[in-house]
């Protein structure tokens, strides 16, 4: 049985599942080159199909990954406060009837947007809940028989928090929180007074945390997100509206208490570091609450965690030490992409009733490229390049990097999700501080209080981080020993934690060997990783490749074995 799985909302993407196996996923970003792209994913479904040599017609089921229908309660939060306020009545209403024309639109018209682009198919369509798509992208992906599952995001139709148990191909839904009241919208809000991109830079905020201090964190936890031990929690939007924040607009009582927001344009100061302390600390406490009384409920101690939230990796490491939990599994594609990935494995298993026979332990689901089409690409360039054998390759560009070098490394299948995770990054020697400076400033033209993850040896990880379990998906942050720190300070933030990928001999021989001969040349086992893109979505093809490569002053690009020296920085 084959399911296609569908998002065109928010991080549009596609999925497909064959006989319960994940065989290729991708977001639409990748390939129209504008990020968190909305919209129908015709290219990432045009490729998941290719990657298994269908067509439309070969499709049994197409599951999209949202019910445009249940709109009841965002129509009734539109209209409760036109009373009270007009500003936030047409911001709530306007950005609504926006993606009604658009997005939700394309939802109600999915087959006649299929049959345009594809061809007529015999498949069945089926559209699955927002929430219950993260759910099953989570617990089908995972190894536990038997876990609790919680979902947090801005919003799906209804819901934005849902506590859930899943066992063998079950999952039931024992409790949910509804709009307004959302953690995702929250941490969003505050990303906006920051005067970041919502649904977009909140990563930035949690980057900058670490430099603040909580002084504000009382008055979140009192005013705007008030919580209780057993989960539930407020979030008080007379004081912080999500739809005001993305015009910019703030009420009175924040700034009178925060002070005046930030404007793009300006530089981020210590008050600004401390907001972000403090949105993240009260963040954390709530999350903390919702695990340990879901726990509690369920009884166990394997938690499936999906959402935008759930790629909160600060957040996600404290687990371990404020929760009962022992075990956490969070696919890479944690966000609104992950639900076509949800939908189709959900659908899968409703249809057939068989048992899992999945199990995620790498992200890469993505296109790959022939020699033939690198070299063409490479020729179409201009660029010299020698193309050298795997094991001279690593030992090559292992020995490079031990002299400081920056190296853009471009090989195989693309990573699903918006990590990099040693397909399509940047690397450099993580023993090196002032790296960290030169990346920022010269390479991904980013903010300097942006930190950087480490690739591992999966064998190697204890000995750096103190985790137990692989994490091979970048997600989760741990305190670096305190006697390493010194050894990898290019990748160890200002808190003495790191986000690190550990990267496994079997998943990704040719990323492990590389680190392998860094750990000969160095002694360190340890690289540092950042996505090979500069603000725009990570490459995804050999040409994206060369073009990202030629805008940057790295010394290196290596495509497949094709190893090609930038004569500008030489």
């Amino acid at each position: 049985m084959i399911v296609l799985g569908i998002n065109n909302m928010h991080d549009a993407s596609a999925s497909i599942v064959v006989d319960g196996k994940v065989v290729a996923a991708a977001e639409e970003e990748r390939f129209t080159r504008k990020k968190h792209h909305v919209g129908f994913p015709a290219n990432a479904i045009e490729y998941c199909l290719r990657e298994i040599g269908a067509t439309i017609k070969d499709i049994d089921v197409v599951a999209v990954s949202w019910k445009p229908w249940k709109l009841r309660i965002r129509i009734s939060n539109a209209l409760m406060v036109f009373p009270f306020s007009l500003k936030t009545f047409k911001a709530k209403s306007g950005r609504g009837i926006g993606q009604i024309r658009n997005e939700w639109y394309e939802l109600f018209t999915m087959r006649r947007l299929l049959g345009e682009c594809f061809g007529k198919g015999n498949y069945k369509l089926r559209y699955v809940d927002h929430h219950l798509c993260h759910a099953a992208s989570s617990f089908y992906a995972s190894p536990f028989e038997k876990s609790a599952i919680l979902t947090v995001d801005g919003a799906g139709e209804e819901d934005t928090t849902v506590s859930w148990f899943g066992e063998g191909t079950d999952i039931k839904k024992i409790s949910s929180i509804k709009l307004p009241h959302s953690l995702g919208q929250f941490y969003a809000a505050v990303t906006g007074f920051l005067g970041f991109r919502m649904q977009s830079d909140e990563y930035k905020v949690m980057g900058m945390a670490p430099y603040g201090e909580p002084g504000f964190a009382d008055f979140f936890r009192e005013k705007v997100l008030p919580s209780c031990e057993d989960g539930l929690f407020r979030f008080n939007t007379r004081y912080l509206d999500y739809h005001l924040a993305r015009q910019g607009i703030f009420s009175e009582e924040i700034t009178k208490k925060l002070g005046k927001n930030r404007l793009p344009q300006d530089e981020v100061n210590q008050r600004h570091m401390d907001i972000a302390r403090s949105a993240q600390v009260v963040l954390e406490e709530v999350l903390f609450k919702l695990v340990n009384h879901l726990l509690a409920q369920t009884n166990v101690d394997n938690l499936c965690m999906a959402g935008g939230v759930a790629l909160n990796c600060v957040a996600n490491g404290k687990l371990f030490y404020n929760t009962p939990v022992k075990r956490i599994f969070i696919q890479p594609a944690a966000g609104d992409a992950g639900t076509s990935l949800g939908a189709a494995l959900y659908v899968f298993h409703q249809y057939t009733g068989k048992p899992r026979v999945y199990q995620m332990n790498n992200a890469y689901l993505g296109p790959a490229f022939s020699r033939e089409k690198c070299m063409q690409t490479l020729n179409a360039s201009g660029l010299s390049y020698v193309e050298l054998s795997e094991k001279h390759l690593c030992s090559e560009v292992a020995a490079l990097l031990a002299h400081g070098k920056l190296v853009c490394w471009f090989q195989n299948r693309m990573e699903w999700g918006p990590r990099a995770l040693g397909n399509r990054s940047l690397l450099a020697d993580p023993r090196k501080a002032e790296i960290r400076d030169i990346i920022n400033l010269k390479v991904k033209q980013r903010e300097l209080f942006r930190p950087f993850a480490p690739s591992v040896l999966e064998e190697k990880s204890y000995d750096y981080f103190g985790n137990s379990d692989p994490s091979p998906f970048m997600l989760f942050a741990f305190p670096v020993s305190p006697e390493k720190r010194k050894d990898i300070p290019a990748v160890t933030h200002i808190d003495g934690t790191a986000r690190p990928q550990t990267v496994n001999k079997e998943t990704n021989p040719l990323y492990w060997n590389l680190l392998k001969e860094f750990e000969k040349k160095t002694g360190v086992p340890v690289l540092l990783n950042t996505s090979f893109n500069v603000q725009e979505p990570i490459v995804c093809s050999p040409k994206d490749a060369v073009l990202c490569f030629l805008k940057t002053g790295v010394d290196y690009l290596v495509v497949n074995n094709f190893l090609v020296k930038n004569e500008n920085t030489l």
